[in-house]
Parts: structure tokens; C-alpha cells; sequence
């Protein structure tokens, strides 16, 4: 009788056939076939009337895709089917049948029955339909396949077929104005932006794909695209992922101190692993990939139409600044010439110009050796008359004078002589900000050209290089020095090779770990004749040093002493150097030219003995991008350095140190409002849960026994006679069986 009843039911009930099927196809082949007739009529009925909801049209569809494979030669042409239903009906189908159309496909690309190539551009296309989670569903679902399909190794059939589909949906959202020709073009670009991110699609034609987007009509296309080069999504994600990380110290302490249970010990667990997990991502080696921009085909063409588009001044501010942003960061990189660029740039170096610190960072991204002077002058000189004046406050001067600072260190032949003198008399202003502005200011041209500066401001290894001759002229357009016959960074594979073989020649010693900690700090202790040590300085840092406490103590003298005695301390200043410091000097200078002259010879050596191999050049741009890594995360700077970074200014650089504002009301009652989310609200938890006090007689009951025993109703209990007693606790005994009825 049951075997009946289930033979009854299975032509209705598909979840129970389907599980039959799955484990015996060849024994429920009839069944199967009579199902599947059942969908091809439901759909004839169906495209009549494609807006409906067809709930039972949608399970056959699902219970087909769940056996499809035990029925190869049967089943031929039903992925198909599905595949131009959705095509002709995907913007008047039903939102649930749409999906578990969708849903049936994946399944089916997930079995491997359905090709990648036919099923990818039309989940693009789908793109266009206007239903939120069916677009994160198949979003989700795009990235995974072509992540998979490019694992093993590049499927270039498919990256060109699905990269040149895009551009077609990008040109088609430029073409036409519908609202679903923008969303899918904007959900391709997220496609492009996120595998790039992945590295599956790090190439030059995603790059250019992405590029295009720049200049769409549509403006949350175009600003996704400018966020993806300006890196702003990325460091986003990974600030709010830092946020998202639980305290584990505080959870910790919050189960040793409260009741212990399976649920919290799970919990304290999940967030441990957490936490690992993303410190190890961290810890691992960064694979140092080229920024996106060096893979433009055109640069100029493409900084000159982003110019032009920014000349219009269609767009709001906000997205006007990211164009101008990147216009620099492209301008700076490729060593562009867009002379119109800086004109534009001047009118908005207003220290009341909303966001004015980002305009000052773009003037100097956008400075490079190759820009005429002529033209950097005029945005110097704004930058000078509008914030470095004594009518602004001090944060201003500060800003105006890193700005200033920035551009010099990229095209130092901007600057005039007077400009650059008057700038430097602010090195002992009162405010930190200013003086370590003018400072930095003083440090740059004593390395550049210390001919501009005061005699007062070139310091001693300046002195003696420019009476020996051995300061270099900058002339505009003349290349910089780059390393042996122009190869740049060489010197670093070298020191790479002699650090292996250093290696290699340790191994199988043990390292001594009482060996004096001095040596990693830069010094090296040299035995004297008398048996002493001499410590040697392993840098000329220390010089620079002893300059600036020279020139913070006449600062103070300058504060403290009349202009008397102040013009003759300026005397003493400008008098000849004693033949002792030019001795030192001399023989400094001597053993720094030999020092150089040594590491040329060695480079020419390397450079004319060695033939490098492709790897070695790999090796190279590893070591060049490692090195600019480096320099990035702190490592002091010089000139020549900053020069050779990917164009990208932080806009710390140009605010400088600053003191910390006092915060006003509403920033301060922000901040406590902030400190608050997430927290209980303060107060017991009794009376949170029980609105209202306890009554007299709940706090009488819970009262001690000898606050209350001289109280009447305690005396007359006690004084009862034996058969009041016996009423009473009948009473109490009725009582509880009322109760438990």
C-alpha cells in the first residue's frame, strides 16, 4: 500500500522524484519524461503571457536543472531554452520567475553543461533589468567564474570576448539615455574594477576599459572609474575592514568575568580566527604590481580630453577635484605637457577655496622636470601672495609653504632667487608649522642650488662644494642622473647580488648574538694606536643636525639681543672659514668624491661585464618598486628620490604638522554620540525590564527577619492557637493545588 501511494504521488510531488532520480535515473526515466513534456507545454502557455507569475513553471525549471546531467541526450536543448527565454522576455518576466531562471543557469554553468562564453554576455545584459538582488546575484556570480576559469592559467578567449562586450555596454550607456543601459554599464566597470583588484584582469585592455569610463555622461560611472586610478575604493575597503575588526581583549576579559557558555567561548573563538586571518593577509609579502596608469595607451590623449571635460566645468565640485586629481597624478607620471592645466589651477589657490589643500597637491603632482619654468612661476607666485602673507593665520602660511616646498622638489627651476630668500627668512618664526616649512625649504636648495639661498643659510658642505665647483648647474630639459648609461636603479640589483653571495658565504656558520647592537644602528667601532675605540658615522646626517642647533641657538640669540649686536653676530657669520674647518672640510669633500668615483667604477663595471637576462630585469622592477615602498613608509627622502615615486602626493605632506584643535560643541557632542552606538543604555537591568517601583509588600518579604519582628502582624502570627494555625495551612495547601490546576 505505501509503495502505491508513493507511485501516486510522485508525478506531483518533484523534490521526492528528484531524489529517486538522482540515486536510480534509468528506473524513473518514464517519470522523468512525462515531466519534462509537462514544462514544454507549461511554456507554449507561458509565452503567451510572459509577465506572469508562474510558480509551477519555475519548480519544473528547478527540478530540470537538478537532474539535467543524468539525462544528457534528453535534456539537449533545454539550457538553450532557458537561455532565450530570458533573452527575448528579461524585462517583463516576473521578478521570482526571472530568478529562478537565473538561478537554474548558474547551477547548470556550475555542472559544467552550460559554456561560459554563451551564459556571461547575457547575465551582462541582465544587468539592465531594475531588481537589486537578482544584479548582486549575478555580479557575485560573474566575478567567481571568470576568477575560476583563469585559474589554472589565462583564458584569453573569454577575457577578450567578455572585455570587449563591456566596451560595447560603456558605448551604448554614452549612446543611450535609459536609466538600464547606465546600470549595467556601471555594474561591467565594477566587473573590470574588481578582478583588476583580484589580479585576474590586470592587463592593458581592462585598464583602457576602465579609462573609457572616465568620460561617460553618466556621473557615477565616470567617478568610479576616476576612484578605481586614484586608489580612494580600495584604501575605503581596507579602513573599514580595520573597523569592522572585533576587540578581542575586551571580549577576553568579558568571558572570564561573566557566566562561561558554549555560545560565548564559539563566539570568542570565530573572533580570534578573525583576527588572525586578517594579520596574516597583512603579513604577507606585498606583490608590488605597476599603478594602472602606466598601462594607458595614450596618456596624453587621455590627460587632454579629461582636461577638457574638466574646462567645461560641467560636473559639481567634488567630481571636478577627482579629474583634476587625476589629470595630475597622469601629468606627473608620463612627464606631460599640458600648459593649460596650471592657468586653471591658479584660480582656485584661494586659502577660502573649499578643499584647497587638495588643489595645492594637485599643482604639485602635476610639476615635473619637463614643464617650462614660465609656466610654474605664476602659480608659485599665487601660491606666495595668497597664503603666505602676514593677513592669514599660521595654519595657512604653513600649507602655502609646503605647497611651495612640493613643486620645488619636482621642477626646481620655478623658483626666483627673492622669492626663495624671502621665504626662508620665516625659518625661526614662531610656529612650528612655518619654520620647519621654511626649513625643509633651506634643506632643498643646499642640495639643489645652494647659489639661491643667503650665505647665512648654505651651511658648511654647501660652502666648500660651491668654491670647489662641485655643484651642478640645473639646466631645464637636461635628463637626470639615472643610474649607468641611463639604466635607473642598476646600483640596487647590485647590492641585491653582493648581499646572496654574502649570504652564501654565511652558510653553515652561526651568528653570534652577543655581537655589538651599535653596528645596527649605523656604526661601526674602529680600534685607535692607544687600544680605545673610535666610533665612525656611517651617514652625514649628523652635519645637517649640527646646522640646525647652530641655527635654532642664533634664532634665540636673535630674540634675546638687540639689532646692534644682532648685525654684528650676521658679521661674524659672513666672515672666511678658519683654515681648520677648511681642512675638514676639504678632506670630507675629498673622501666623498672618492666614495662616489668608487660605486661609478663598480656600476660601469656591472653595466659593461654583465649581459642582463629578462629576469633580471624583473628582478629590477621588483627592487625599483620595493624601493619606492620603502621610501613611502618613511624612509628619508631625498630630491632625486621624490622624483622617481608613481606621482602621488599625500595630502599630510602639504598640511605639515599641526596642533590639535580644540573641538567645538557639536563636534565634541558628536563624538560622544559616536562612543555610544552599540552600548547599552546606562541604568539596571531590572529596571529596564520592570517599568515602575516594587510594592510594600514584595519589600517587606524581602526584608530582614529582625527589622520586622517587633512589627504587630509578626506578633499576632506567633501568638495564633493551634486551630487557627490549621486553618491557615489548609488554606495554603488549597492554594497551590488551585494553582497547579
Amino acid at each position: 500500500m505505501g509503495k502505491r501511494n508513493r507511485a501516486a504521488l510522485l508525478p506531483t510531488h518533484l523534490p521526492q522524484l528528484q531524489n529517486l532520480i538522482k540515486r536510480d535515473p534509468k528506473s524513473y526515466e518514464a517519470e522523468f519524461s512525462q515531466q519534462y513534456r509537462h514544462f514544454q507545454s507549461t511554456v507554449s502557455i507561458f509565452c503567451l503571457k510572459p509577465d506572469e507569475e508562474a510558480k509551477e513553471l519555475s519548480e519544473l525549471v528547478n527540478f530540470l536543472s537538478q537532474v539535467v546531467q543524468c539525462y544528457p541526450k534528453e535534456t539537449e536543448n533545454f539550457p538553450q531554452q532557458i537561455v532565450d527565454l530570458l533573452k527575448e522576455h528579461y524585462m517583463v518576466l516576473h521578478p521570482d520567475v526571472r530568478k529562478s531562471f537565473v538561478q537554474a543557469l548558474i547551477l547548470m554553468r556550475n555542472k559544467n553543461i552550460l559554456d561560459n562564453t554563451r551564459l556571461l554576455p547575457l547575465f551582462f545584459t541582465l544587468f539592465k533589468c531594475k531588481d537589486k538582488a537578482l544584479r548582486e546575484l549575478l555580479y557575485n556570480h560573474i566575478v567567481n567564474d571568470i576568477k575560476n576559469a583563469n585559474a589554472k592559467a589565462k583564458n584569453n578567449k573569454l577575457n577578450k570576448t567578455l572585455q570587449s562586450f563591456m566596451f560595447t555596454m560603456l558605448e551604448s550607456a554614452k549612446t543611450g539615455n535609459s536609466d538600464e543601459n547606465a546600470v549595467a554599464a556601471k555594474k561591467s566597470v565594477d566587473v573590470c574594477i574588481d578582478l583588476y583588484h583580484k589580479n585576474i584582469w590586470n592587463d592593458g585592455k581592462t585598464v583602457n576599459v576602465i579609462a573609457e569610463a572616465c568620460f561617460s555622461p553618466v556621473t557615477k560611472i565616470s567617478v568610479t572609474a576616476l576612484k578605481f586610478f586614484l586608489n580612494t575604493n580600495q584604501e575605503e575597503e581596507e579602513e573599514s575592514d580595520d573597523e569592522d575588526l572585533p576587540d578581542i581583549r575586551k571580549m577576553t576579559q568579558a568571558n572570564i568575568h561573566s557566566r562561561k557558555t558554549k555560545a560565548k567561548t564559539r563566539r570568542l573563538d570565530a573572533a580570534k580566527k578573525k583576527v588572525k586571518r586578517k594579520n596574516s593577509s597583512k603579513s604577507k609579502a606585498e606583490s608590488f604590481n605597476f599603478s594602472a596608469l602606466h598601462l594607458l595607451n595614450d596618456p596624453q590623449g587621455f590627460a587632454e580630453k579629461l582636461y577638457s571635460k574638466l574646462a567645461q566645468k560641467e560636473d559639481r565640485w567634488e567630481v571636478r577635484l577627482l579629474k583634476m586629481n587625476l589629470v595630475s597624478r597622469v601629468i606627473g607620471i608620463h612627464q606631460l605637457t599640458i600648459l593649460g592645466f596650471y592657468p586653471l589651477l591658479i584660480k582656485y589657490l584661494q586659502p577660502s577655496q573649499r578643499d584647497v589643500t587638495m588643489v595645492l597637491v594637485c599643482a604639485a603632482q602635476a610639476s615635473h622636470p619637463l614643464v617650462p619654468p614660465d609656466s610654474l612661476e605664476p602659480v608659485l607666485k599665487a601660491i606666495a601672495n595668497n597664503f603666505v602673507t602676514d593677513r592669514v593665520a599660521n595654519e595657512v602660511m604653513a600649507v602655502g609653504i609646503n605647497g611651495i616646498r612640493e613643486i620645488c622638489v619636482r621642477q626646481p627651476l620655478a623658483m626666483d632667487a627673492t622669492l626663495l630668500q624671502d621665504l626662508t627668512q620665516y625659518k625661526n618664526h614662531r610656529d612650528k608649522g612655518i619654520m620647519m616649512g621654511a626649513r625643509s625649504l633651506i634643506t632643498l636648495f643646499r642640495e639643489i642650488n645652494p647659489e639661491m639661498l643667503l650665505r647665512k643659510d648654505r651651511g658648511k658642505s654647501a660652502t666648500m662644494r660651491l668654491k670647489e665647483g662641485n655643484v651642478q648647474n640645473i639646466q631645464f630639459g637636461a635628463a637626470n642622473s639615472l643610474g649607468v648609461n641611463g639604466l635607473q636603479g642598476i646600483e640596487l640589483l647590485d647590492e641585491t647580488i653582493d648581499e646572496e653571495k654574502e649570504d652564501e658565504a654565511w652558510e653553515g656558520w652561526e651568528v653570534d648574538e652577543d655581537s655589538d647592537s651599535e653596528e645596527d644602528d649605523g656604526w661601526v667601532n674602529v680600534s685607535d694606536d692607544e687600544g680605545g675605540y673610535v666610533n665612525i658615522a656611517m651617514s652625514d646626517e649628523e652635519e645637517e643636525d649640527k646646522d640646525k642647533q647652530e641655527e635654532d641657538k642664533d634664532g634665540k640669540k636673535g630674540r634675546r639681543i638687540g639689532k646692534r649686536k644682532l648685525r654684528k653676530l650676521q658679521e661674524t657669520e659672513d666672515q672666511e672659514l678658519t683654515e681648520e674647518e677648511k681642512l675638514k672640510l676639504q678632506q670630507e669633500a675629498e673622501a666623498r668624491r672618492e666614495e662616489e668615483r668608487k660605486k661609478e667604477e663598480a656600476m660601469l663595471k656591472l653595466a659593461t661585464s654583465r649581459i642582463l637576462t629578462p629576469a633580471d630585469f624583473a628582478k629590477l622592477n621588483e627592487l625599483k618598486l620595493q624601493n619606492e615602498a620603502e621610501v613611502a613608509a618613511g624612509v628619508k627622502r631625498t630630491a632625486e628620490d621624490s622624483n622617481r615615486d608613481d606621482g602621488q602626493i599625500d595630502e599630510g605632506t602639504i598640511l605639515g604638522p599641526r596642533k590639535k584643535a580644540k573641538m567645538d560643541y557639536e563636534a565634541r557632542m558628536a563624538s560622544i554620540q559616536e562612543g555610544r552606538e552599540g552600548r547599552e543604555k546606562f541604568g539596571s537591568k531590572k529596571g529596564k525590564k520592570e517599568k515602575g517601583s516594587t510594592t510594600n509588600r514584595e519589600k517587606a518579604r524581602n526584608k530582614n527577619f529582625m527589622m520586622i519582628t517587633h512589627k504587630r502582624s509578626v506578633v499576632a502570627k506567633s501568638k495564633r492557637s493551634l486551630m487557627d494555625k490549621q486553618k491557615a495551612l489548609r488554606a495554603a495547601i488549597n492554594k497551590q493545588k488551585r494553582l497547579k490546576h
